[in-house]
């Protein structure tokens, strides 16, 4: 609606002002002048009006999409997919599909201009008009698409560029014990080098979508003032005519010169809105004091299918060699990832996950335990001395850690996770393969710290030794 409304102000504007200079040729000052003032008042309220409403869209939009953000953040990226450049990126872009929108209406509107021309001048400045409006369409459109494949390659190289990056700083000191630091400083570099040339190209594509436009509107405004001025040489239009044919020409594609510069933008911000579709992967809600089950599932990784009801207590044990899709099959359980066939439910209470990935965040123990939740430092120094995590390392809570755990054991890590989780009090628990890192004294304090919790759900994956001895159900999952 406010793209065609702005559309005919401005059409309306442009007529009123060729009567204005009109009034000024004919020495009526008094009233052109006064009517050229109140339209450049108009113009500027409706502009001052148009940068609002957009400013304050967009801002409200960018908000709304960050925060639907943790339904993309919730689900992990594997092994080489880290960046979420792409999200924040996405965002940006979809934030402006309204803005975008609303050009893409007011040039479309704008075309009623060609009628007014038809009225105004006749039959032959209409056929240029028209005939120019035929050849802009699909030169925009190929620039458009033009710009889109760029913009796509482009994103696609700097995300292998931040992967890359993210890889080769993880790894930095085996590369740099190996003598190998040059080899990923090399292959980064050479990717960035191929992203500045895409970036540039990007740019070149850009421009010729402009000047595109621009060609064709001087092109378009001057041969309609010629046709004018010979009907006014020979006394066929009037000098408003012949003004209101101009002016309105040149609204009319300024209005579509808008659209054609923004032509690829649009089109970014479409595929934004689709990256941005919340992945439909969460997991139906499970009922009475079922925690999660799985019915007829096929995982990605394992043809196998998996029958499972977990309730509150159970003790369910996962087992299977290395590579067979355990994890797969937790990340299916949870909804992380999608499954081939079947179906699962999971409680909608907190559920913890605790593999020898999971991340520590940098900042302070305390918020790293707590997550922002208020606990007596009391209750979260006993939950780490349940897990025998002691000593002067654990005795401050306001000490701060290095992100991904720089500093701690895997082991230490893992049971920092799992102390986490337990402050938050969860109706369950996945254990993710972790019983490998830690020691037998560990392994004692994690099985003692989780069978005090007699109504506390479990699932564990492990290769051999569980963590769990009791347990109520095992799968053996096979290659």
């Amino acid at each position: 609606m406010l793209g065609v409304v702005t559309s005919l102000a401005t059409l309306a504007l442009a007529t009123l002002s060729a009567v204005a200079l009109a009034d000024v040729a004919q020495h009526l000052f008094a009233r052109g002048l006064g009517l050229l003032l109140g339209i450049m008042a108009a113009r500027w309220v409706l502009s001052v009006g148009v940068d609002e409403w957009s400013e304050g869209t967009t801002q409200r939009l960018r908000a709304q999409w960050r925060h639907s953000l943790i339904a993309h953040l919730a689900i992990p990226r594997q092994e080489g997919q880290r960046g979420r450049g792409d999200l924040g990126l996405a965002v940006d872009q979809a934030s402006h599909a309204p803005s975008l929108e609303r050009l893409a209406v007011s040039a479309a509107t704008s075309l009623l201009g060609i009628v007014v021309i038809f009225w105004a001048a006749g039959w032959l400045a209409f056929t240029i008009s028209v005939a120019l409006l035929a050849m802009a369409a699909p030169l925009y459109q190929r620039a458009g698409r033009r710009s889109h494949a760029m913009a796509a390659e482009y994103q696609a190289r700097r995300a292998l560029l931040e992967v890359r990056q993210l890889e080769v700083l993880q790894h930095a000191p085996e590369l740099r014990a190996l003598g190998a630091v040059t080899y990923g400083a090399d292959e980064i570099g050479a990717i960035s080098d191929s992203e500045h040339v895409l970036s540039l190209r990007a740019v070149r594509v850009a421009l010729e979508s402009s000047l595109v436009t621009e060609f064709l509107s001087g092109v378009s405004i001057g041969l309609v003032a010629m046709v004018v001025g010979f009907a006014l040489l020979d006394g066929r239009i009037s000098l408003v005519r012949a003004l209101i044919a101009v002016l309105v020409t040149s609204e009319m594609f300024t209005q579509v010169r808008h659209y054609g510069v923004e032509f690829h933008r649009r089109d970014d911000a479409q595929q934004a809105l689709v990256t941005l579709e919340t992945p439909n992967i969460t997991p139906t809600p499970s009922t009475a004091n079922v925690r999660l089950s799985a019915h007829a599932l096929v995982t990605e990784a394992n043809p196998g299918v998996i029958n499972l009801d977990v309730r509150a207590g159970d003790r369910v044990v996962i087992t299977g060699p290395s590579g067979v899709g355990k994890t797969t099959l937790l990340h299916t359980l949870l909804g992380w990832r999608n499954s081939l066939s079947g179906t699962t439910t999971r409680t909608d209470a907190p559920v913890g996950y605790v593999g020898v990935e999971s991340a520590v965040l940098s900042g302070s123990l305390r918020e790293n335990l707590t997550l922002g939740v208020r606990h007596h430092d009391a209750d979260v120094t006993a939950q780490l001395r349940a897990l025998g995590l002691d000593g002067t390392r654990f005795d401050n809570l306001d000490v701060e850690l290095l992100a991904d755990g720089r500093g701690l054991s895997a082991g230490e890590r893992v049971r920092l996770v799992l102390a986490r989780v337990l402050l938050s009090a969860p109706s369950l628990v996945v254990l993710d393969d972790i019983a490998g890192v830690l020691d037998l004294v560990a392994r004692d304090h994690v099985r003692q710290s989780l069978m005090a919790l007699p109504d506390l759900a479990l699932i564990e994956a492990t290769v051999d030794t569980p963590l769990i001895i009791d347990a109520t159900t095992r799968i053996a999952i096979s290659p």
